[in-house]
């Protein structure tokens, strides 16, 4: 799925001065070994299985601690898929924006999304 239409629009568009123009290109997505591609495919249709069972129940999405900065960050079920879609297919994940003021209680951890669906298929 493509965001870009989502996106505002870049403040330094057509600006032969755009801050951007003096970094280094982005490295290439490094290929994914068989063995992460098997487990991406795996977490790929757990996500894809959350968003189909979680979402209809108010679920939005998964959050986690991130170690860098010590702050939760929220997911929504598309942009987990999307990520995992464009490590499989050898691209960088896709730049999103964080929702402005997420609905936190609607954010699980991912362990708990897990959970839910072992306990709702008897696993």
């Amino acid at each position: 799925m493509n965001y870009d239409s989502m996106m505002p629009r870049d403040p330094f568009a057509d600006d032969p001065n755009d801050p951007a123009s003096f970094l280094e290109p982005e490295e290439p997505a490094v290929p994914l070994t068989p063995e992460e591609r098997e487990a991406t495919l795996h977490d790929l249709a757990i996500v894809r299985e959350c968003q189909e069972i979680l979402l209809p129940r108010g679920i939005l999405g998964v959050c986690f601690l991130c170690e860098d900065c010590d702050v939760m960050h929220y997911y929504d079920w598309e942009i987990m898929a999307a990520n995992m879609q464009a490590s499989l297919t050898g691209e960088l994940a896709p730049v999103h924006e964080p929702g402005a003021d997420p609905a936190i209680d609607a954010y699980v951890p991912w362990d708990y999304a897990l959970g839910y669906l072992d306990g709702r298929e008897g696993r």
